[in-house]
């Protein structure tokens, strides 16, 4: 059977969020894939010191993070760039100017540095990063925006009709709206370059909104059973749910293990 490059998403594609679970169905392809010679990467929006305590636990040693602008090879960090530098800091001025409170994450660690405190009330049980108050903090500073966060209070985004950097946006629990990059496809290119493979090898899989940026037309794209609407729509194989064996009757539908 020719090389395939396999590419899994992470939350409620390899693992079930919130518990960052790995199915042992899934673990157990995860291994017979790379036994028989496939190449195995993760892909997600997940900052790559995140993303790396999933790798560990799946036995993964390439890693595509940060929506696509990070690659790790082999253990080894290879590129990791922000969002555009210019952009972030014009919406934050912006928000600046409409005394909206935001945070950021400029930094490849679990953490997002503010200047505001009240920031400090707003912490899911889900949520991994830990937040910094700085009052002295200064975006202009920053030399790379890995993550952007800004927080609502009830109404306040429609009353102050607040306009988004991007249509790209994460609704990051309740009150708060999420940037970071979104070109998982750009990842995939950078990785199977490196290792010397076309794009007809690789073989994707995903879940969620962010996933609509690795569904490509010159590879397969496999939907799991629990992805949005949207994402079925541009799959190619649609398997069943993160929680039920999705990985595994989709690898063992095209062949890939017994």
């Amino acid at each position: 059977m020719e090389q395939k490059f396999f590419f899994f998403d992470i939350d409620n594609t390899l693992a079930v969020w919130p518990e960052g679970k790995i199915p042992d169905s899934a673990q157990y392809c995860i291994d017979e894939l790379q036994r028989r010679g496939h190449l195995v990467s993760i892909a997600t929006g997940r900052i790559q010191v995140d993303a790396m305590r999933f790798a560990e636990q799946a036995r993964i040693t390439n890693v595509v993070a940060d929506g696509g602008h990070s690659i790790t090879i082999d253990g080894n960090l290879v590129s990791m760039i922000g969002m555009n530098r210019d952009m972030c800091i014009q919406y934050l001025e912006y928000l600046e100017s409409k005394h909206i409170p935001w945070a950021v994450t400029d930094r490849n660690k679990l953490g997002r540095i503010t200047p505001y405190k009240e920031i400090l009330e707003w912490h899911p049980d889900w949520d991994v990063f830990k937040t910094v108050v700085d009052p002295e903090f200064d975006f202009h500073s920053v030399e790379d925006f890995y993550k952007i966060y800004v927080f609502f209070k009830d109404g306040e985004e429609e009353e102050k009709d607040i306009e988004h950097m991007t249509h790209k946006l994460i609704r990051y629990g309740e009150g708060c709206v999420l940037y970071e990059p979104m070109e998982k496809a750009l990842g995939v290119r950078n990785m199977i370059e490196h290792f010397h493979m076309k794009p007809n090898q690789v073989v994707v899989f995903g879940d969620g909104y962010n996933d609509l940026s690795m569904f490509r037309p010159e590879w397969l794209n496999i939907a799991m059973g629990n992805a949005r609407a949207e994402l079925k729509l541009e799959a190619d194989y649609i398997t069943t749910d993160c929680d039920k064996d999705g990985i595994y009757n989709a690898c063992k539908h095209f062949g890939w293990i017994d």
